[in-house]
């Protein structure tokens, strides 16, 4: 896996070279964004070049110091543009969190809540901001603290998964008490749990 990386970045550096010399031939590089040679080093050059002995090598060296203040530039431009578009990606996928017709949590391993979206809020009456730092267990009823602790305890793993139905209790900012089907996941580092929280439809409601 090593080798094979360090033989992506060399052939990364030589497209990268090519692109910048090519750049340099036309006269079209790009702006620079990085540091640039001082005064000192500028006379130092001028004054090498201007010598037939050490002329050529002056030369050379200024040269590759070009190409080489081209290649950061370039650098640069696409780390810009690789942030733009992270940015982007995680605005979108931030949007879909928030906004998923179904109630999500994101829960440290101690089961305290990181983050939630609106679907959570209305669910447990609390807005996003309240629900951060709440203990899970601590919204659901007493008698479902055991169910949800057997399914933590099946989270240990990273990428594991597990469910369990809990009760929502009943009060004034919830309406009447309901069931939950719970469905978890570890995620792949281990560090926390994405929770997803469905009400169960009530057996005893009309029409059914």
């Amino acid at each position: 896996m090593a080798s094979t990386n360090g033989h992506h970045e060399t052939e990364h550096h030589a497209r990268l070279r090519r692109t910048a010399e090519s750049l340099i031939e036309q006269g079209a590089t790009p702006l620079r964004r990085g540091a640039t040679l001082g005064v000192d080093a500028l006379e130092l050059l001028y004054r090498r070049a201007s010598d037939p002995e050490s002329a050529p090598d002056a030369l050379k060296l200024l040269h590759e110091l070009q190409t080489h203040q081209v290649e950061l530039d370039l650098l640069y431009e696409q780390l810009q543009a690789n942030e733009y578009e992270i940015s982007g990606e995680l605005a979108h996928y931030k949007a879909l969190f928030d906004l998923g017709p179904v109630a999500y949590l994101v829960v440290a391993n101690d089961g305290r809540i990181i983050d939630s979206n609106q679907a959570a809020a209305a669910l447990f009456g609390l807005s996003p901001e309240h629900l951060t730092e709440q203990a899970v267990s601590e919204l659901l009823a007493p008698a479902s603290h055991a169910a949800l602790s057997g399914m933590f305890q099946k989270l240990l793993t990273p990428g594991s998964r597990a469910s369990c139905v809990a009760d929502l209790p009943a009060n004034d900012r919830t309406g009447p008490a309901r069931q939950l089907a719970i469905n978890a996941t570890c995620d792949p580092r281990g560090e926390s749990l994405l929770i997803v929280l469905c009400p169960m439809p009530d057996p005893l409601a009309p029409g059914r």
